[in-house]
């Protein structure tokens, strides 16, 4: 139905109306003489219809016969429109400029977009690409991909395939990131010591010779798995200590937050934009070192258009003291404290804990108490001395 709409457009067509006379007659003495009609609808004693410029004139015979008066309502299509702008050589310079600058862009790459990255920014693949050929603003025919996938994964060693591909303007590239392994080549001697304080609760070599006993108690330094291995013939060989001992340890934390609390406030506030158009950075106003900055690219369908801008935001900041009441540093103390908790946490099992607050006249101090359950093992170099 759009194929035919656009035909129709491209031929012309007029919407033309008929009164008086014999309707039914005039419509079978069009089709009798196979003239096309279509969206035939009738108002009143007038009916209306739309016909091609070329069957219109045939049309005139068909109402003489049916005593029909027919009169063009409208002219639609692009036979009309060029005949009513003949006069205007700048409409048909520009139409025909407007099509040559689009088929010579289609051609370009005007987005690049990245997949299947995780850990690998998606800003280092591209500028890796963009000094190897693939930029926004190149031609897509010119592009050696083969040899720009190869030089890729030799600077970037985080990825292990790449491909590239051109959807139209926008080229699209594949990557797949390699997995860590970690390094088991590494065989210098080397011992495993207490990081801290703590109770041997779990305790398995896996390579070495075992120095403690499940119970024991250590200190931070002491010795907990050995990279000196005795052999059946009572000599010694050194080797690289695996393994990990899990302790029962003590941690102390402890926040404090001032009445006379020190912070920094916003003094001003600029935003400015740069608008991005196919390639070229227009700044409007003085961008500066942002301290915030969102891009925004337009798509359509699903495609990313060489149109967008970027939002910059900088902020200046001063410092001040704010004087807070006693709820306000109870609170701020309280959710320092749980960052504090979080982070230090992080990766630890905790097996109890006392929280104590203590409030001074000058602010209020937030403490805790920790038993924990953690993996003390460290491993150090295995000092070796060379005697004659």
């Amino acid at each position: 139905m759009l194929l035919l709409k656009f035909i129709r457009f491209l031929t012309g067509y007029v919407v033309f109306s008929a009164r008086g006379g014999f309707p039914e007659r005039f419509i079978n003495l069009c089709r009798l003489k196979k003239i096309n009609l279509w969206e035939l609808k009738s108002s009143g004693s007038v009916i209306y219809a739309c016909t091609d410029c070329r069957e219109y004139k045939r049309i005139r015979h068909c109402a003489r016969q049916s005593g029909m008066k027919i009169r063009i309502q409208k002219k639609c299509g692009l036979p009309f429109f060029l005949n009513r702008h003949r006069r205007r050589a700048g409409v048909l310079a520009g139409i025909f400029i407007c099509v040559a600058v689009i088929c010579i862009l289609s051609t370009r790459i005007w987005s690049i977009e990245v997949t299947g990255n995780v850990d690998v920014p998606s800003e280092a693949i591209i500028g890796t690409f963009e000094k190897l050929g693939v930029r926004k603003g190149a031609s897509g025919n010119r592009v050696d991909v083969a040899k720009a996938e190869i030089e890729a994964l030799k600077e970037l060693d985080e990825l292990s395939w790449v491909n590239v591909n051109f959807e139209g303007s926008a080229a699209v590239i594949e990557v797949r990131e390699r997995e860590k392994v970690p390094d088991e080549s590494d065989e210098t001697p080397s011992e495993i010591v207490a990081a801290r304080d703590g109770q041997i609760i779990v305790l398995r070599p896996f390579n070495g010779t075992q120095a403690q006993k499940i119970g024991n108690g250590v200190l931070k330094g002491d010795l907990l798995i050995s990279g000196i291995e005795e052999n059946k013939d009572l000599t010694v060989s050194f080797c690289r200590a695996r393994g990990y001992v899990v302790a029962c340890t003590e941690r102390e934390l402890e926040c404090s937050v001032n009445k006379n609390f020190e912070a920094e406030r916003k003094s001003a506030e600029t935003t400015a934009y740069i608008i991005e158009f196919f390639g070229f950075e227009i700044p409007l106003g003085k961008t500066g070192e942002a301290s915030y900055t969102e891009k925004t690219s337009l798509r359509i369908n699903g495609v990313t258009l060489p149109l967008g801008f970027t939002k910059c935001l900088s902020v200046g900041k001063e410092k001040c003291t704010v004087n807070l009441e006693s709820g306000q540093v109870k609170l701020l103390a309280a959710l320092r404290f749980s960052e504090t908790c979080a982070e230090e946490f992080r990766y630890l099992k905790v097996k109890s804990e006392k929280v104590s607050v203590n409030e001074k006249a000058d602010g209020i101090t937030v403490g805790g108490e920790f038993v924990c359950i953690e993996n003390i093992g460290k491993e150090v170099p295995l000092e070796i001395e060379e005697t004659e």
